[in-house]
């Protein structure tokens, strides 16, 4: 039986029993997300389906399967001098295309090019009684009116099953480099915001025990306009760091304790909190290492007018994701009801009570 159908029976078989289903992709982001290894949720296995289906370099797209692994497509793109713009992690080579849109996980390389979401165009899905639909195009012209597949990004699979999923792609830079500046907490902020209010071709910027990370991207003249710039005092550096901090494979990211994901203004303030701070997108993104509790680390987050998540060893039995507003939330439960009727894929995956 084509692996397709097959998750089709597996899914309306289990819907007409009531029965749970936890979709397994490659298992590389199994530890984001609420944690329901613990539930009678069965497993359902879709690396097997994989492949790539449409690939457009012309009209900037490709079409592929589910279980696809994103490292087969960034090699592919490579050779035509195109990428996905919103640079995912690999995870050791394991993280495939729908654990990435459904996790909606994004590199350095977001505040500047976009979000997952933003690049989803189409993509084919089994709802939660089995039923196969198409939503969005595989050109961006066909995404015109209502764009229900966006939801599917972020969505860790309580939506639907994506099968196929088509997505826009960018030219890849002429030319890339990368540099530090030690600069206190203060200077970072101050530095950012007159280089945003120079144009600089930034792709990239973290900051971590004093040292501001940069990347810069584009054609060798951009560069170089860029450098003249700089301050003097920057020391070049490898790329491959960028792809580290997106692996999680810097000494940060090393110990098994807890480690929260916020998502703030670029210009909060920055180490506001009791523990130890790596900023990613520009500051808009911080992984906080911290003996706060997730409480204790949402309120802060709010504060700073953001939101916070448990991206790490979370706790049994607890949401990880900042608690949506009554109103947003309820329209969270109607559209997972029309979706997945029966709620049986992974749920209380995204929020335990949903």
């Amino acid at each position: 039986m084509d692996i397709s159908k097959n998750l089709q029976q597996k899914i309306s078989d289990a819907a007409k029993n009531a029965q749970s289903l936890q979709i397994i992709g490659n298992n590389s982001k199994a530890f984001y997300g609420c944690d329901i290894s613990n539930t009678d949720a069965i497993p359902l296995h879709v690396a097997d389906h994989n492949g790539i289906l449409d690939y457009q370099p012309g009209e900037l797209t490709i079409t592929a399967r589910a279980g696809t692994p994103i490292k087969d497509i960034i090699d592919l793109l490579a050779e035509h001098g195109q990428m996905l713009p919103f640079e995912p992690p690999c995870f050791n080579n394991r993280a495939t295309l729908g654990g990435c849109i459904a996790t909606a996980l994004a590199g350095p390389r977001r505040p500047w090019t976009g979000a997952v979401r933003d690049y989803v165009i189409g993509t084919r899905i089994l709802t939660g009684i089995g039923k196969e639909i198409r939503l969005g195009g595989k050109v961006m012209k066909n995404v015109a009116g209502y764009d229900l597949f966006r939801p599917m990004a972020g969505a860790l699979g309580t939506l639907g099953l994506m099968l196929d999923i088509t997505v826009k792609l960018l030219p890849l830079p002429e030319h890339e480099i990368s540099f530090t500046i030690l600069s206190d907490n203060k200077d970072m902020h101050r530095i950012l915001h007159d280089w945003r209010n120079c144009s600089l071709p930034l792709s990239a910027a973290s900051f971590y025990q004093g040292q501001l990370s940069i990347r810069l991207s584009g054609s060798a003249s951009s560069i170089d306009d860029a450098m003249s710039k700089l301050p003097s005092s920057r020391k070049e550096t490898s790329n491959d760091y960028w792809q580290k901090l997106n692996e999680q494979q810097l000494s940060f990211f090393d110990d098994d304790s807890p480690i929260y994901r916020l998502v703030v203004p670029a210009n909060a303030a920055y180490d506001t909190f009791d523990g130890e701070c790596l900023a990613d997108w520009g500051g808009a993104l911080r992984w906080i290492k911290s003996s706060l509790s997730f409480d204790e680390v949402q309120k802060h987050a709010a504060e700073l007018g953001g939101t916070a998540s448990v991206y790490r060893n979370s706790k049994q039995d607890e949401d990880v994701f900042s608690p949506l507003a009554d109103g947003l939330f309820e329209l969270h439960k109607r559209i997972k009801k029309v979706m997945d009727p029966a709620g049986i894929l992974n749920p209380g995956r995204l929020y335990l009570n949903l």
